[in-house]
């Protein structure tokens, strides 16, 4: 059996290293300016909000073949389509198709979770959904979440305008949404 050799650094060694280590990373992580606060996101959200419906709104599932990154369009659809469709401290959702089966669509339906539509054909589910954000002039998503705001919850009805991102993929659509229509709240039940 070999004997194993630890190597011991001396105390000030490990001071030097740890401090070095620290300056480093809070240098790194120091950010030029300030960034906004939750206040003037809130405001910027909040601005995004229409009154009035956005005419010409194509579904969500129209979005896979009929838009190319860069487009503009305004899109309607569902927030839902997964298990939880905000994303927490973020101003994003998940947007899906309004054609797809929502459980509380179904009769007998005793689900939780009715936005997610777990009884719909994954495939299906996955090709008609889009991601939903809301970006600063930086294209960096707004840090506060979306859930609540103007009354959005999960299975509201909306419809965005804005443009599909640049870096958006056949697998991953991501929209950049400049505003938001909610056609109607959803029921108190869900």
């Amino acid at each position: 059996m070999k004997n194993k050799t630890h190597t011991t650094f001396p105390p000030s060694f490990l001071s030097i290293s740890s401090s070095a280590l620290l300056l480093l990373l809070l240098s790194a992580c120091a950010p030029s300016e300030a960034p906004p606060t939750a206040a003037q996101n809130s405001a910027f959200i909040a601005e995004r909000f229409l009154r009035e419906r956005p005419e010409g709104a194509i579904p969500v599932r129209q979005v896979r073949d009929g838009l190319k990154p860069g487009d503009p369009a305004t899109l309607s659809g569902v927030i839902g389509g997964t298990l939880e469709p905000f994303v927490d401290g973020y101003a994003a959702f998940i947007l899906a198709d309004s054609t797809l089966l929502f459980c509380n669509e179904m009769p007998d339906d005793h689900c939780d979770t009715p936005w997610d539509a777990c009884c719909e054909d994954p495939e299906k589910l996955k090709a008609n959904r889009v991601s939903v954000q809301f970006v600063d002039a930086d294209n960096q998503v707004l840090n506060e979440g979306l859930k609540g705001i103007g009354g959005l919850k999960e299975l509201s009805e909306v419809i965005v305008t804005g443009t599909l991102a640049m870096d958006s993929t056949p697998g991953n659509r991501i929209f950049l949404a400049q505003k938001l229509y909610l056609v109607e709240k959803p029921n108190a039940q869900q």
